[in-house]
């Protein structure tokens, strides 16, 4: 016996290439979401009025979440062991930067409450196109026409996705049902 084989008999077996932590924790990931997904479809995916019941929307999370995983986990398997277990030291990257935007935090917890208590009353196009116009117009200075194409075309196309299509039973508010 060498002196290598006599090393490698003293520490112990040696886990397969592909057994590293990210690769665990995507296989538990992957189990979460095998139960969240048998749990989905045990759920009614339609209501007796046609609308989308309860099923429904943990039917798409489960299945896109497991389809996602099982990619990152292929890539993951894959790729060389060496390269994707490096993380930076502390040291290295730096401090972070928090705490020092208290102002633009509490406007936007602000305008959140303010869409929570118009929703119904405004209803769901006019209180969320509020909503994102002033959000977009905090935080993202500067770009006027974007903000204002973004904050009112997500809303309608929103609206358009959840109410007229999957008929879900949005508020209408101020706005006439079209």
């Amino acid at each position: 016996m060498t002196a290598p084989d006599a090393s490698r008999r003293a520490e112990g077996p040696t886990l397969p290439s592909w057994v590293r932590p990210k690769v665990v924790f995507l296989l538990l990931v992957l189990a979460v979401l095998a139960v969240y997904s048998e749990m989905a479809f045990e759920l009614e995916w339609r209501t007796a009025a046609g609308r989308i019941g309860p099923g429904f929307f943990p039917r798409v999370v489960g299945g896109l979440g497991i389809v996602l995983t099982l990619v990152a986990l292929v890539q993951t398997v894959r790729a060389p062991a060496a390269t994707d277990e490096t993380v930076p030291l502390e040291d290295e990257v730096g401090d972070a930067d928090l705490g020092h935007h208290p102002v633009p935090l509490v406007l936007l917890l602000a305008a959140c409450v303010v869409l929570a208590s118009t929703l119904v009353a405004l209803g769901a196009i006019v209180a969320s196109a509020i909503f994102m116009v002033a959000v977009l117009t905090l935080l993202n200075r500067g770009h006027l026409v974007f903000n204002l194409v973004l904050g009112l075309g997500l809303p309608v196309a929103l609206y358009v996705l959840l109410q007229t299509l999957l008929n879900s039973g949005l508020p209408e508010g101020i706005l006439p049902r079209f």
